[in-house]
């Protein structure tokens, strides 16, 4: 059996760093038919580990979460030559500047407030991942 040449685009990898499952299951809703598929983990610490497994194209993370927090993931990232180029989203119930300053000293791509709408998370995702907004497809 021979395989023939794909001019599908791959799909892209999120990594997913949520500690509650509704949330989780809300942003894997919000960005369903998207080219992507998700890899998940219930903290920051099984997170560094997936992404350092296999690096994602994107990760999306909560901040509070037992463990390894995401500020506390994104730093972690952001240190190994390996993954520090991959986009960050920080995605907290945090609306204060003072945390949106945390998320920045420790190298946020960028900053979602919960809870999250799927106009702004489609957008993000879509800048992030250089994807349409509307589709979910390469542009």
């Amino acid at each position: 059996m021979t395989s023939e040449p794909s001019s599908v685009a791959p799909k892209k990898s999120i990594l997913l760093v949520e500690d509650t499952n509704t949330v989780t299951a809300l942003i894997q809703i919000y960005l369903m038919g998207w080219k992507v598929e998700f890899r998940l983990a219930r903290n920051g610490r099984e997170g560094l580990a997936l992404a350092l497994e296999s690096p994602p194209d994107l990760v999306i993370t909560d901040v509070q979460m037992p463990e390894l927090d995401g500020f506390g993931l994104c730093a972690a990232l952001r240190s190994n030559l390996k993954l520090h180029d991959v986009p960050v989203l920080l995605v907290t119930s945090l609306n204060d500047e003072a945390s949106r300053q945390q998320g920045r000293l420790v190298g946020a791509t960028a900053f979602l407030t919960k809870p999250v709408s799927n106009k702004e998370l489609r957008a993000q995702v879509a800048a992030l991942l250089q994807l349409d907004p509307e589709k979910g497809t390469p542009v």
